[in-house]
């Protein structure tokens, strides 16, 4: 059985996960530093898991609206939060060489997301 502290074996991740979180619902997910996560739908508290600054353990906190994404700087147990439920989208790191090409395919699904979502609400 693998401990909460240690790391799940990345070959064992998925390249891209959806959480989703309903009404004041609390996960805890391990990602790796480098990871993206974007919001969809209403807005969701990350909470990047801790580190040493000094003396101090301190984590970063985000909040993220509707189509907001965040990189995280370091590797970890995060925590995500949705007062009002939503999805969070979650994106492994990739070599370099292909960060912009992933980024340029996360804004264009946000795009399409978003005109998806307006038009099934005008019907």
């Amino acid at each position: 059985m693998q401990s909460p502290w240690q790391a799940p074996l990345p070959e064992l991740q998925p390249a891209a996960q959806t959480i989703r979180l309903a009404r004041g619902q609390t996960m805890q997910v391990w990602l790796a530093g480098g990871s993206q996560l974007v919001c969809n739908g209403a807005a969701v508290r990350v909470t990047e898991a801790p580190q040493w600054l000094l003396s101090q353990l301190v984590s970063r906190r985000n909040e993220l609206g509707d189509g907001q994404a965040i990189a995280l700087e370091h590797g970890g147990w995060v925590e995500i939060h949705a007062p009002q439920g939503g999805e969070v989208l979650c994106m492994k790191p990739v070599p370099p060489g292909w960060q912009r090409s992933l980024g340029s395919l996360a804004r264009l699904l946000m795009r399409g997301w978003r005109g998806w979502r307006m038009a099934a609400a005008r019907h």
